[in-house]
């Protein structure tokens, strides 16, 4: 599939998907508590979307069950949402796509559920994941390439004693769920050669763990389910995504979490 440059109005069109996709992880966020059952996040979704008169992009995705990616703990990403209820100290993903008139906005972020103190390493994975994304959000400049995005976001982790998931990247977007170019979380030498050009759309999206830096899809003794990704060597993973627009004078965040009690919940 080609990057596509998105004209004036699909980008409007994607605006107005990453404000509600926003809104959505505001209410998702406060929801977030110890005791609530994931299922009950997915309902509230549902009727969120349905509300607003939009669509969730990843539900009927190669056939995914759900609008929300829910993934606990060791689960990387692509967790799907059942029964199971949250207890203080887990570490949530919580990753969405909303569909506006074929327009698509997707974004992603995770919470320690019961406040900061229930799980002092897993914020600390959180802010460090979260704080890469930001610092290297100003290279994302036209005519450079994403060279300097990779390179700055594993810089980032590393320093922070933390690793990224060297094979799982962020994408563009807009069109499409999954566009070109796969955007590597580390210096891979195909960002070299990728322009980035004015109306590109990207979702931005560390994967981050406190030590693995590969997934298996299924762990001993855990019936897979063909979605769930697992941090290879047990650990707890992270997950922090924008969709954003490239403009003249750099990237527009159109989608993400805007609550600055996000670390601390």
């Amino acid at each position: 599939m080609k990057t596509l440059i998105k004209s004036p109005q699909q980008c409007e069109k994607i605006r107005h998907a990453g404000k509600i996709l926003t809104d959505l992880h505001q209410e998702l966020f406060v929801r977030c508590q110890p005791g609530v059952a994931l299922i009950e996040l997915e309902s509230f979704a549902q009727r969120f979307l349905t509300k607003n008169n939009v669509r969730g992009t990843f539900k009927g995705y190669k056939w995914f069950p759900a609008n929300l990616c829910l993934s606990l703990n060791d689960c990387l990403v692509h967790g799907i949402p059942d029964h199971t209820v949250l207890k203080p100290g887990d570490l949530l993903k919580v990753d969405v796509g909303v569909t506006y008139e074929s327009c698509i906005a997707d974004a992603a972020f995770s919470v320690v559920i019961g406040w900061a103190q229930a799980n002092p390493r897993a914020a600390s994975l959180i802010c460090a994941t979260k704080n890469a994304l930001d610092m290297a959000l100003p290279t994302l400049v036209p005519w450079s390439s994403l060279f300097a995005y990779g390179e700055t976001v594993h810089r980032e982790m590393t320093d922070a004693w933390f690793s990224v998931i060297f094979d799982l990247t962020g994408h563009g977007v807009g069109n499409a769920l999954h566009e070109k170019p796969y955007i590597h979380n580390y210096g891979h030498v195909s960002l070299r050669s990728f322009v980035i050009k004015e109306w590109m759309v990207f979702a931005l999206e560390p994967i981050t763990a406190q030590r693995s830096t590969a997934y298996r899809d299924s762990k001993p003794w855990v019936y897979s389910n063909g979605r769930n990704l697992y941090t290879e060597k047990g650990d707890l993973g992270c997950q922090w995504e924008y969709t954003v627009i490239i403009t003249q004078n750099g990237a527009e965040v159109v989608a993400w979490l805007v609550d600055e009690r996000w670390l601390v919940h």
